[in-house]
């Protein structure tokens, strides 16, 4: 997968990067930036699911990436919020000439959300392009303007790095080795930005990530069929779910990023 984005950026005047506003440093991919930048293209940053997240933050890690000489902008995709802004700027990058964009991110940023809404009444596809050698599948391109093409491709960049990071770069959760552990992680990672969270989500109170597994596993009545027991690697699953849909709400504040590991991606 990740070789047909890299080919269908070559294909492209703008690459379009949407991360999660949540996780701005972890759902980035330095990698594929660099790819980018190396072959002469600009990249818009798209900060997804900006409702979830303060005005300020918001603006706090736009500069950040202005800094480091990339366009940024931040939407709601699923609110409907900031798309003519989008739109707006993809027409200034591209000069008012016309091009073809890609969108490009980890799985569960909201990509589709964001081409689906800027589709609109320019839905009708155009062009067929192969995919690749041997190939015959094809990818479309479709407008979201007068003289801007967007190529109708998947853009998935595969989840890697530690359990932590492939669960924020929104890994389906049936590929996890240990859904408990990963959940766990998660779990702590939230309430490190974000005391609230789960019990402002959940409505449930714990001392530990293990009980709360327990206890969302008994108030959905999910138990092992042989002990009756609480199925704890469900409600994990569950949780894990819940957070790639936006339900959970934390953020990680500009300054807090050189807190992380810098991510190898």
């Amino acid at each position: 997968m990740i070789r047909e984005v890299l080919r269908f950026i070559n294909k492209s005047d703008l690459v379009i990067e949407v991360i999660d506003a949540r996780e701005p440093d972890l759902t980035r991919s330095k990698k594929l930036e660099e790819y980018a930048l190396n072959r002469e293209k600009r990249i818009l940053i798209v900060l997804n699911k900006a409702d979830l997240i303060p005005k300020e933050i918001l603006e706090g890690w736009k500069r950040i990436f202005e800094n480091e000489g990339k366009d940024a902008v931040y939407i709601s995709a699923t609110m409907h919020l900031g798309t003519k802004i989008l739109r707006d700027k993809i027409k200034e990058l591209l000069g008012g000439k016309e091009g073809t964009v890609i969108f490009v991110g980890y799985p569960k940023t909201g990509k589709s959300s964001i081409i689906n809404a800027l589709k609109g009444k320019h839905s009708a596809s155009t062009s067929k392009i192969p995919m690749a050698y041997g190939y015959t599948k094809t990818i479309q391109k479709f407008k979201i303007d007068s003289k801007i093409y967007a190529l109708d491709s998947p853009g998935i960049i595969p989840p890697d790095g530690n359990e932590l990071e492939k669960v924020i770069r929104g890994i389906n959760v049936e590929k996890l080795e240990d859904p408990v552990k990963a959940g766990e992680m998660l779990l702590q990672r939230i309430l490190k930005y974000n005391p609230n969270a789960i019990k402002e989500t959940y409505n449930i109170a714990f001392n530990s990530p293990y009980e709360f597994f327990e206890k969302l596993a008994l108030k959905r009545g999910w138990l092992y069929k042989s002990t009756k027991e609480p199925n704890i690697e469900e409600a994990a699953k569950a949780f894990i779910r819940d957070y790639h849909k936006g339900k959970i709400i934390y953020y990680v504040p500009p300054l807090s990023m050189n807190d992380d590991k810098d991510s190898s991606v």
